[in-house]
């Protein structure tokens, strides 16, 4: 009975072996196989990294010497030689900044040539390379077409293969000559390209977007396609790998790519296995396919060494492992009871790692309720209305106030713990429980009303308001909103009206009652002849005329007075309707300047498609990806649109919003504008601030000064202008400067300035509203005050308005 239960155990045991082997051979095989998959993806990453840094480096390579012939065309030194050249017509005249250019660029570029649109050569460097390309005339025409620099294609010349970059000469305005760079792709071929090594065998190569062969070790396969060099040497193969690969560099893609290919260097042509990593370089119009080429055999040649020694360590893991099966099964026992040990500690130590992390889950959710307090509560007692939160009772009654803002407290001389004890109805003067109920019932039949009432502040203070009131729910109960807005000085002009109509009416009435008495006899003397009669009834019947024509000048004076006032406000509000308008113009003008860019876009899209169709390229994947770059030029020029609507759009309601960022998209709309006019501008924010009111009314205050500033800059500087905005802090206030250096304006004019129809500009050039209209934004809808002074060598336009959400009583 104990040999079967130890035979038993043994075969257990045997079991047990046999299964951990198989398992270490599983798991070595397992990781093998992870880490052949994890180098070869890592080498692939590094494969595409390589081509990609090709592609960029030849990409700044072509950028820079465009930029170079652009800087060349703008200098003094050269243009002053071409008015030279254009005035005496005198085709000996010697550029001696591409002279200079060659020297220096000698070793990167092969020539630069000076030529008229004739074709005829102006200035040629090297003066013995007097060559010329055979499709320049094609070239010539795209640049007049696009007036910008362009690229011709590859082509071969002498043996070699060259590319060209032109650059258009403009003399008024029109196009007189072109410079020209004509790179040699051995050049760039050597500098860039051929350093490349990845590994014993690797390579990287270059191809046009069409897959012809421009740079390659092997040079008699330049010029073809890489497809047909391949299927003409080795024509029994099978090519559909690289042919797929193929297809994807000419769509543009990037990535990396497996196949099967030959070595042209080995001496056996043998059909390996290849790793391909490609990208585009985007060169002007067109693009290169850069390729980097490596042995896959190479790349992995060293897992294969390295699976020999895990092989090896792997059979001493498993005597290690048979040695360990007999020490555990000795010590079983002792291992089951640490096993519940450590179970039981891991439970322990997850449940407090739980604990720790909802501990931490709280702290977070405490804190984003502490921002979204804040955040209310300074929205909430940022308005310039008073805001009262009402609790409404079963019977629609108001009860104690629920909450109140900051203004309502100022402006009710209360302190907020005593007015959130009281009810609406002990500070209303003209409130009952009736008329509320009215308003309650009204208000479950509208979404919102508004009503006039009379507040009762702290010390009596009687201010008239007028009330917009809603109600909604808060945990399944009614409350009610009220928002109320002082009309102080309404009423009093209502007041002022009112006295004024009755002291007329008096003293018109007086007049007619003096009439009327002087008419009135004390008596009648009977003994009169019959014509003292009639002459008195006479005169009374005249009394009596002349006061009805009193009351008729009197209802002519009322309506006089109403035309005078229906005047007044039809000419202010004609006043800003001009100044909006002259606001919009400007501001149409900039979006013509920032339309222009995609529109010329636009316009050389549709010369690729003619010329594209022309020559019979005009494939669907070129005919999708020009429309693709339409789309996105149309939603740039869509997006600009919707810009200027909302400038132009204010919003229904007052909101607080930051200065600086208003600023900053105020001034994307005048950006394009200044960099035309070569002004340079800065905002200095030293503290940004909230601000309560229409956002676009402040952004029209913006736009109208440094519009302002812009047109000074451009009538009185020639150079080096400069418009500088600050923005900071005043106590309760904050303070924007605009500074410009345009000289300033007369001291005897200045204080003119904001006055209507006043401007300092050439006549149809300016309205003279727009400081006007800044001045009664800032100071009736902002509360604020705004300043001008000459200094600094220009004028100062300083604008001071009241933060958000500031109680000047608090410290």
């Amino acid at each position: 009975m104990p040999e079967k239960r130890e035979v038993r155990k043994t075969s257990i045991l045997l079991i047990s072996i046999f299964i951990g082997v198989a398992l270490i051979i599983s798991a070595s095989y397992i990781n093998y196989k992870s880490v052949q998959e994890h180098v070869i993806t890592k080498e692939q990453q590094q494969l595409l990294t390589i081509s990609k840094s090709i592609s960029k480096s030849l990409e700044r390579f072509f950028d820079y010497h465009s930029e170079n012939l652009k800087i060349i065309s703008k200098n003094r030194l050269f243009r002053e030689q071409f008015q030279k050249l254009m005035e005496s017509n005198d085709n000996n005249t010697k550029f001696y900044s591409l002279e200079d250019y060659y020297i220096i660029q000698a070793d990167n570029i092969a020539k630069v040539q000076l030529i008229r649109p004739d074709l005829q050569v102006i200035d040629n460097y090297p003066k013995e390379a007097s060559s010329m390309y055979p499709y320049l005339y094609q070239d010539i025409e795209k640049v007049f077409q696009r007036r910008s620099s362009v690229f011709s294609r590859v082509y071969p010349y002498e043996g070699g293969f060259y590319i060209r970059l032109y650059e258009p000469v403009f003399y008024k305005s029109k196009i007189e000559a072109i410079m020209c760079i004509e790179f040699d792709l051995e050049k760039i071929y050597n500098r860039f390209v051929k350093p490349i090594r990845v590994g014993e065998k690797g390579y990287a190569s270059v191809k046009d977007q069409y897959g012809i062969l421009l740079m390659h070790p092997k040079k008699e396969d330049l010029g073809t396609h890489v497809i047909k060099a391949r299927k003409e040497e080795f024509p029994y193969y099978d090519w559909s790998e690289l042919e797929e690969l193929v297809e994807k560099q000419m769509n543009g893609e990037s990535g990396v790519g497996i196949y099967h290919s030959i070595w042209y260097h080995d001496k056996v042509r043998k059909r390996i296995k290849k790793f391909s990593a490609y990208s585009p370089a985007r060169i002007g119009d067109q693009f290169w396919i850069i390729t980097v080429s490596m042995d896959y055999l190479e790349m992995t040649e060293f897992i294969r060494n390295r699976t020999y020694y895990t092989i090896a360590l792997n059979f001493i893991i498993i005597l290690i492992f048979i040695a360990g099966m007999f020490y555990i099964y000795k010590i079983k026992k002792d291992k089951r009871q640490l096993e519940k040990e450590a179970s039981l500690l891991k439970q322990v130590n997850e449940l407090n790692k739980e604990l720790e992390e909802d501990i931490e889950q709280r702290k977070i959710l405490e804190k984003e309720m502490i921002k979204s307090k804040e955040k209310y509560e300074r929205l909430f007692n940022s308005g310039s209305d008073c805001i009262f939160v009402l609790n409404l009772d079963e019977k629609n009654l108001p009860t104690e106030f629920l909450e109140v803002n900051r203004k309502a407290c100022k402006s009710l001389d209360y302190d907020k713990g005593t007015l959130l004890n009281m009810s609406y109805l002990d500070i209303s003067k003209d409130g009952n429980e009736e008329k509320f109920n009215n308003i309650v019932e009204t208000l479950k039949r509208d979404r919102i009303i508004i009503f006039e009432d009379t507040l009762i502040s702290r010390i009596g203070k009687l201010t008239p308001v007028e009330i917009s009131a809603h109600l909604f729910k808060l945990e399944n109960q009614l409350k009610m909103i009220l928002i109320s807005r002082d009309i102080t000085s309404r009423k009093i002009q209502e007041d002022a009206l009112r006295r004024s109509e009755e002291r007329f009416r008096k003293i018109i009435n007086q007049v007619a009652t003096e009439i009327s008495e002087e008419a009135n006899p004390k008596y009648i003397d009977i003994y009169d002849t019959d014509q003292k009669t009639n002459t008195y009834y006479s005169e009374i019947e005249n009394k009596n005329r002349i006061a009805l024509e009193l009351e008729e000048i009197n209802i002519k004076l009322e309506k006089m007075f109403q035309n005078e006032v229906d005047e007044n406000s039809k000419k202010e509000a004609l006043m800003i309707y001009q100044s909006r308008l002259a606001a919009m113009g400007e501001m149409i003008g900039n979006i013509a300047h920032q339309w222009r860019q995609p529109l010329s876009g636009l316009g050389l899209i549709f010369s690729n498609i003619e010329d594209a169709h022309n020559y019979g390229e005009l494939t669907d994947e070129y005919l999708a990806g020009l429309i693709q770059k339409s789309k996105k030029l149309i939603r740039r020029m869509s997006q600009t649109i919707d810009d200027f609507r909302y400038f132009f759009n204010p919003k229904g309601e007052e909101e607080a919003f930051s200065i600086q960022e208003n600023i900053k998209q105020t001034i994307d709309f005048l950006d394009e504008h200044l960099r035309f006019n070569e002004i340079s501008l800065s905002i200095d924010v030293e503290e940004d601030g909230m601000i309560y009111g229409h956002s676009n009314q402040y952004s029209q205050v913006i736009f109208n000064i440094v519009q302002n500033a812009v047109d000074a800059l451009i009538e009185n500087r020639l150079n080096g202008r400069r418009i500088d905005i600050r923005i900071f802090p005043n106590g309760f206030e904050q303070v924007v400067e605009i500074q410009d250096n345009a000289k300033g304006i007369d001291e005897s004019i200045i204080g003119d300035v904001f006055e209507p129809y006043f401007t300092t500009k050439s006549k149809g050039k300016g309205t003279g509203l727009g400081l006007y209209m800044s001045k009664v934004i800032i100071e009736k809808n902002f509360q604020g005050h705004i300043n001008i002074t000459n200094q600094n060598d220009g004028l100062c336009v300083s604008i001071t308005v009241p933060r958000s959400g500031v109680d000047s009583n608090e410290e």
